[in-house]
């Protein structure tokens, strides 16, 4: 646990002694030295509660605060500055105390094991249609789910990783109707309507077999077995990106069940669904919308709305999570908005939901055009291919979801520092070389166990790199709560660039033998650092570059 939760431990204890209302309120880091390393404006946010001062209020907390035995052993000094806010200093011993910390934990280091935090988390994202292959906009999400995944693990949730696959309905009849297109026979769709591309053509040639008359039912039939390769793509494509899944939820298979029709009854019982215009319409209106919502088509095929209530039915209800986070596309806004205005109509709880904005594709200044409808895009294996999975996955990670981004694919191929996932993986190689060398120029290799001497660990950069090495655990569970993994990229830069400052400054191995061993133990504990954030990201950590 990190000095930002241990803080906030020890200020509900504080405002319990001094019979202060219980106030949610974080220790934040300050950025600025001279404000301290850590500050909190609680006093500010109790002052309209106690009608009084709130520079007396903190006074009053601070000095709760310095009583505390356990802040004492780690702090060296708590200041109150106008207009109350209270500023945290942290002590060197506190900091070098830390270093046997890391070593101990090891790649445990960050990780939470609280059992309060023992719930069950369903996190739902990719789940593009099985109607083509997975396109360079896909990753973004599908790297965003990976990550956070590993960090609510690491949080101490339990997590189930879900892809849900849409292989039922009109888009997958559509498939079966592209393919026989390319193949000259009469479809019921106009042209521009069907889905384009090479992979059509593909699927095509493999599929010709057999296929004796142009109807519906051939239509399904070939639909079926081009969106089964089509997954297959899929699943290849996303074991390349390194995502891995607990479960793909197969709509076929839930809708066989009869659990559409049972949510279509509920619904129904309720008084929410009128028939109009031939279709069967969710009265979303009377739920807050500004409008109803079909349910089911004219056609007699269900929107993608009813199964996907269905589907949270199963996740809410069956297998009773206590969490489900959906991660999609910022076109899915509208639909979301109908989706929890039925899971509320219904009884459940509420998705936390994360929009992906768009992303565009700049090589040399240009934007590469996209559309997986014309077959114009780039997929995501080609872009594994182009970049490998590491960068690929930074660029994606290192924008907040909620943005628009460029990706600069001449940047993501630059070997260089300049590419900041290699700057970083740099730093972890240097570690290791480093290291590599001090078990050469030893004849006792340093271990985790032997006397580190961490009390000589005091050059200001020293000092700055370990303030950086105590934020992790702090910022895994913050990510934990707001889901902001692009967090992790800016920490594991920052950590990066205090490893090389200090290195540049303080030689690691030299005739001091007891200065070389606090050096060492600092190299590995910033090692394990990094290692753990690059893991959570899913970002290898290089041993050589």
């Amino acid at each position: 646990m990190g000095p930002g939760a241990s803080w906030e431990k020890a200020l509900a204890k504080a405002l319990k002694k001094l019979s202060m209302p219980s106030v949610q309120a974080a220790f934040e880091y300050t950025g600025n030295p001279a404000h301290g390393d850590y500050a909190t404006n609680i006093a500010m946010r109790l002052a309209p509660q106690l009608k009084r001062a709130p520079i007396v209020i903190a006074q009053e907390i601070a000095e709760a605060l310095q009583a505390d035995s356990q802040i004492c052993r780690v702090v060296d000094k708590v200041e109150v500055v106008p207009p109350g806010f209270i500023n945290v200093f942290l002590s060197p011993a506190g900091l070098q105390s830390n270093i046997s910390t890391i070593l101990s934990a090891g790649a445990d280091f960050g990780r939470s094991i609280s059992k309060s935090q023992k719930l069950k988390v369903q996190i739902e994202f990719i789940s593009a249609n099985p109607t083509g292959p997975l396109t360079l906009a896909n990753g973004r999400g599908g790297f965003l789910g990976d990550c956070l995944s590993n960090v609510l693990g690491a949080a101490g949730y339990g997590v189930t990783r879900e892809y849900y696959v849409n292989d039922a309905g009109e888009q997958v009849r559509k498939l079966g109707w592209s393919v026989l297109a390319v193949l000259g026979h009469e479809t019921p769709y106009r042209q521009e309507e069907l889905y384009q591309g090479d992979y059509i053509k593909v699927l095509a040639k493999k599929l010709k077999r057999g296929i004796k008359k142009t109807d519906a039912k051939t239509a399904d039939i070939i639909a079926k077995d081009a969106a089964k390769i089509l997954l297959a793509d899929i699943k290849r494509a996303v074991k390349k990106a390194g995502i891995t899944f607990d479960v793909w939820f197969s709509e076929r298979k839930m809708r066989r069940g009869g659990l559409v029709d049972e949510t279509l009854k509920v619904l129904k019982r309720k008084k929410l669904v009128e028939e109009k215009e031939g279709a069967l319409w969710l009265k979303a209106q009377d739920l807050g919308e500004s409008k109803d919502k079909v349910l089911i088509k004219s056609s007699g095929d269900p929107t993608y709305l009813l199964p996907d209530l269905a589907y949270h039915w199963n996740k809410l209800k069956v297998r009773k999570f206590n969490t489900v986070i959906d991660i999609v596309g910022a076109d899915h806004h509208g639909h979301m908005q109908a989706l929890k205005a039925g899971l509320k109509a219904l009884g459940l709880k509420q998705p936390d939901v994360i929009l992906v904005q768009l992303v565009r594709l700049i090589e040399k200044g240009q934007e590469v055009k996209m559309s997986k409808r014309a077959g114009t895009f780039v997929t995501l294996e080609e872009l594994l291919d182009a970049v490998g999975s590491d960068v690929a996955r930074w660029f994606f990670l290192q924008s907040s979801p909620t943005s628009h981004m460029d990706f600069d694919l001449g940047l993501a191929r630059q070997h260089s520092d300049k590419n900041p996932v290699y700057y970083v993986q740099y730093a972890h190689a240097r570690i290791a070389s480093i290291l590599r060398k001090a078990r050469d120029a030893f004849a006792e290799p340093h271990r985790t166990k032997t006397q580190n001497h961490a009390e000589l660990l005091t050059h200001p950069n020293e000092i700055a790199l370990m303030k950086q090495l105590i934020k992790l655990p702090d910022l895994i569970i913050r990510t934990s709560k707001n889901y902001e993994v692009h967090h992790l990229t800016t920490y594991a830069k920052e950590l990066a660039t205090a490893f090389h400052t200090f290195y540049r400054d303080c030689h690691v191995i030299s005739e001091d033998k007891e200065l070389t061993s606090s050096r060492l133990a600092l190299c590995r504990a910033t090692q394990i650092a990094l290692t753990n954030t690059l893991r959570l990201m899913g970002i290898s950590a290089p041993e050589k570059m």
